[in-house]
């Protein structure tokens, strides 16, 4: 396939007319404040993160603030993308700021007529939560007087499944292993990080008025955490947000793709900035284009905010202008699909050089040298004009089928030197990798061990679910180890047991079963994890 021909996307892919669905109300989107170490950040029930979505001036919606130094903000928006091809046709969920629309809602995927004031009402939300109201409840639920809090009583543990809504939403600890979230008999939330904001976010609920693209049909769970550790610089600079992506669509995605989009503001002049990427470490990364900004950021100059991908690489990494030219922002359904697939506007692959167009030499990356030392192709070396650059990683191509999950973590970090940039994703990428430092696992108080099971979509899912024939059980076995499957009725009674199997599936026949609540287990050397079946 020839580098320079503008048009051999329109051969490959295809967008179809939008589907239509019930009018929604553009009304305020909900969030609330992560704010437990040096950032202070908004969490949008949307999923759009770090800014701002109320009707204010633009120049206070930036909400991801570095707290030592005087009120400024390291980023405008950051969130999502992905898209995939099914039945030869392109299918894309890409939100930015929504300000001409959305692509995105609040809630879970449900039964279209449910799409409705009642329900956005209640999903327009965030769920925030601090390891300490769960300890606190963890050692007085059974006393007498207590009260459970509001962040416990009400966390989004399933959803209703007469509404089409999954039985399987937020993950929590099941103490007595019975399916229900139940927090009045001891179960909690499962969190990560010392203070952590909870978000449930779809593509399906109406039409995509923001890239004009085909629905997904998927599914967002996503908790935003930090640590609180004012004495390790990594860590008090850095928030994390983990994403679990479902595929409720009923369809088979083919080249899918998913792009993780951050528009870096490092102070108030938002047009004096550089990016670049360093694929070793796996971040890409805003800078300020001039050192003789007087804007200060703490001691420097020269601020920095990196995105790291912690728990597999990029494949492509590309920034483009806030303007209307062919490398500037994605305009129609066609530019979102080449922005995430690698191409600018007109259809040309990226290339090394300038500002990564007209070369010769194809790349997946965009200046991937490094602007201290002046090594390799990076924005300083080329002297581009500065610019408000937005960055967009890419993963992929996989196989994103019908009832399947992606799962993405990433690391948001500020720095105010180069190297201490680098040593800080090293530092959380090994921990995070090795399950060290913040995230060694606690003691049995607080975290999950063998004797408690954790209602955890993030590392599996039933699908289809409710079933009535055939149901298929995905879940995560990185180490190919060897494990039992168990079924329970509502009664607590063993309607299925299987030892010694393998694999990353299992198909269960629920024919035999009556209709009912049951609960699905596996049980591994080191772990256990259960969620519920509805048969119908």
């Amino acid at each position: 396939m020839k580098a320079n021909n503008p048009l051999f996307v329109f051969y490959i892919v295809t967008f179809t007319g939008l589907l239509t669905t019930t009018a929604i109300a553009q009304n305020a989107v909900g969030s609330d404040i992560l704010d437990v170490n040096n950032i202070k950040t908004t969490i949008n029930a949307n999923g759009q993160l770090f800014g701002s979505l109320q009707n204010i001036p633009e120049s206070e919606k930036r909400s991801f603030e570095i707290k030592n130094t005087e009120n400024k903000h390291a980023i405008r928006i950051a969130g999502i993308w992905m898209g995939g091809k099914a039945a030869n046709n392109y299918h894309i969920y890409a939100p930015t700021f929504g300000e001409w629309g959305r692509d995105v809602f609040p809630g879970p995927v449900m039964k279209k007529e449910f799409y409705n004031e009642v329900e956005d009402a209640k999903w327009n939300r965030v769920w925030k939560i601090s390891k300490e109201i769960i300890k606190n409840h963890i050692t007085n639920f059974a006393s007498k007087g207590y009260t459970l809090s509001e962040e416990i009583s009400n966390w989004p543990a399933s959803g209703d499944i007469d509404k089409g809504q999954s039985p399987n939403l937020a993950p929590f600890v099941d103490v007595n292993a019975n399916g229900i979230y139940d927090p009045m008999n001891g179960d909690y939330p499962s969190i990560r990080g010392d203070e952590a904001i909870l978000f449930i976010f779809n593509d399906h609920r109406g039409q995509h008025t923001e890239s004009g693209t085909n629905k997904m049909g998927v599914e967002v769970i996503g908790l935003a955490y930090a640590y609180a550790l004012p004495f390790n610089k990594t860590y008090n600079n850095t928030i994390f947000v983990d994403y679990t992506v479902i595929n409720h669509s009923g369809e088979d995605y083919s080249e899918t793709k998913l792009g993780v989009f951050t528009d870096i503001d490092l102070g108030a002049n938002i047009f004096d900035e550089y990016q670049g990427i360093d694929i070793k470490r796996n971040m890409y990364y805003g800078y300020n284009a001039e050192n003789k900004n007087p804007e200060m950021f703490g001691n420097s100059k020269t601020p920095y905010l990196s995105v790291t991908l912690l728990n597999e690489p990029f494949t492509g990494y590309m920034t483009y202008n806030n303007d209307l030219n062919v490398n500037g922002n994605p305009m129609s359904p066609l530019d979102y699909y080449l922005y995430l697939n690698g191409y600018w506007k007109d259809g040309y692959m990226i290339s090394k050089g300038g500002f990564g167009k007209g070369g010769k030499d194809r790349t997946s990356f965009m200046y991937d040298g490094n602007p201290i030392s002046g090594s390799g192709w990076n924005e300083k070396s080329v002297n581009n004009v500065p610019g408000d650059r937005r960055g967009l990683g890419i993963i992929g191509p996989f196989e994103f089928k019908k009832g399947h999950v992606k799962k993405i973590s990433v690391a948001y970090n500020f720095a105010n030197v180069f190297e201490k940039l680098q040593n800080n994703a090293d530092k959380f990428t090994y921990d995070y990798k090795n399950n060290s430092g913040p995230f060694a696992p606690e003691a049995p108080a607080f975290a999950n061990n063998l004797g408690l099971n954790e209602m955890k979509p993030m590392d599996m899912i039933v699908y289809p679910n409710p079933a009535n024939a055939l149901t298929t059980i995905f879940f995560d076995n990185p180490d190919s180890e060897k494990y039992a499957l168990n079924v329970y009725d509502i009664n607590g009674r063993k309607v299925l047991s299987e030892n010694q199997l393998k694999g990353t599936q299992y198909q269960i026949n629920t024919a035999k079963f009556e209709k009912g609540l049951y609960v699905i287990e596996l049980v591994f050397k080191d772990r256990r994890n259960s969620l519920r079946l509805v048969v119908q």
